[in-house]
């Protein structure tokens, strides 16, 4: 009769808990180390990748119309026509919001003072009821913050002109990739498909196709997300009668595909509109409801919308623009969903793939290939 080893023999043993504890946690660490060194890699490569996900997200955005036009186009006349279309919608767009804008920035520069002056006198009559000290206090301290914020920013004028050219680098990479993309995208993705073994070809493929659709039904989930924030904070900005309410509405559709940022900047720019045109009263309330509609918006509406489009749960959704945020803060933040919906997508059609038999063993046997 065979007889098992006892491991707990000995007054030394070492428990098969821990035994196996110790084995997971060495593997975690060497898996976690890989993937730090591949995080700072890509951290320094951001230059580079920035570009690349933006000409991947507007490949993605331009595609279909692309490929329709391509079926009674040329495909190089079908790319010229859709980018240049779309140039020509953006600066138009950009030339009938620049008026009220504008105007806008005017008032805003020359009657600063004078709103900073009601803000003072409203801390003071208002509710808050504070000192005539106390806000001449709070004023220097703002005041203090930003110069220090402006001589911190004019420090480095080195470091502002790397960063500058990156920008402006990064932009023409961005607009190049697209072009390409555009024109020799089908093309790219095969040569990449023939490179790997003929028994998976077939299974990258359809991986492929997957995490472009899923990065598809970002763009739609955002977009539906953007026309949402617009119309609710648009309508709030026409009812209390804010100047420049229909650009500012388009501004917050566009800062929806900015995630913190975009926000951030859109309802500041109403805010400070409001506090200037009608006093600090109306910019509370304006705030008040730009930040209701963005918690709705990030909380709610997107992952239920994105749910719908990429296949993700709002928890899934939640976590990846809490993780990427922390990973890589706004960056990290706007790159967090799509490549999380792209791999989910991926995943998801090698599993289905696998399941379906259609991923045979053998180097040499095509997918689908009866064995």
């Amino acid at each position: 009769m065979e007889t098992r080893p006892d491991r707990d023999a000995g007054p030394w043993a070492v428990p098969h808990v821990l035994e196996r504890g110790a084995a997971w946690s060495w593997r975690i660490v060497v898996v976690a180390g890989a993937l730090a060194v591949v995080a700072w890699s890509l951290a320094r490569l951001s230059v580079v990748l920035i570009p690349v996900f933006v000409a991947l997200v507007a490949s993605a955005l331009l595609s279909p119309v692309v490929e329709r036009l391509a079926t009674k186009l040329p495909r190089l006349l079908a790319v010229w026509s859709t980018l240049l279309t779309c140039a020509a919608a953006v600066a138009g767009l950009g030339y009938l919001l620049w008026g009220p804008l504008r105007s806008s920035f005017d008032d805003l520069s020359s009657q600063w003072d004078d709103a900073i002056t009601d803000v003072e006198q409203w801390l003071i009559d208002g509710p808050f009821g504070l000192s005539a000290e106390r806000v001449d206090r709070l004023s220097e301290s703002a005041r203090d913050a930003a110069e220090r914020l402006g001589s911190g920013l004019l420090a480095e004028p080195a470091s502002a002109a790397r960063t500058l050219t990156e920008v402006v680098g990064g932009f023409f990479l961005a607009i190049v990739l697209t072009f390409f993309f555009l024109k020799d995208g089908p093309t790219m993705w095969r040569w990449l498909v023939d490179r790997v073994a003929t028994s998976r070809r077939l299974l990258l493929d359809d991986a492929g196709c997957a995490a472009f659709s899923a990065m598809q039904g970002w763009i739609r989930g955002v977009a539906i997300t953007g026309v949402a924030d617009a119309i609710l904070i648009g309508a709030a900005l026409v009812i209390l009668d804010v100047p420049a309410a229909i650009p500012l509405a388009v501004i917050t559709f566009f800062a929806a595909f900015l995630p913190v940022v975009g926000a951030t900047v859109a309802g500041g720019l109403a805010t400070l509109i409001a506090l200037v045109s009608d006093g600090p009263g109306t910019a509370i309330i304006v705030a008040i409801v730009v930040l209701a509609v963005q918690q709705i918006e990030g909380d709610i509406l997107m992952p239920l919308v994105m749910q719908r489009q990429v296949s993700l749960h709002p928890v899934v959704v939640l976590v990846a623009l809490a993780a990427g945020a922390a990973i890589a803060g706004i960056v990290g933040a706007i790159v967090a969903v799509p490549i999380t919906a792209a791999l989910s997508a991926a995943v998801s059609s090698i599993r289905s793939a696998r399941t379906q038999h259609v991923l045979i063993d053998g180097p040499d046997t095509p997918v689908g290939a009866d064995g």
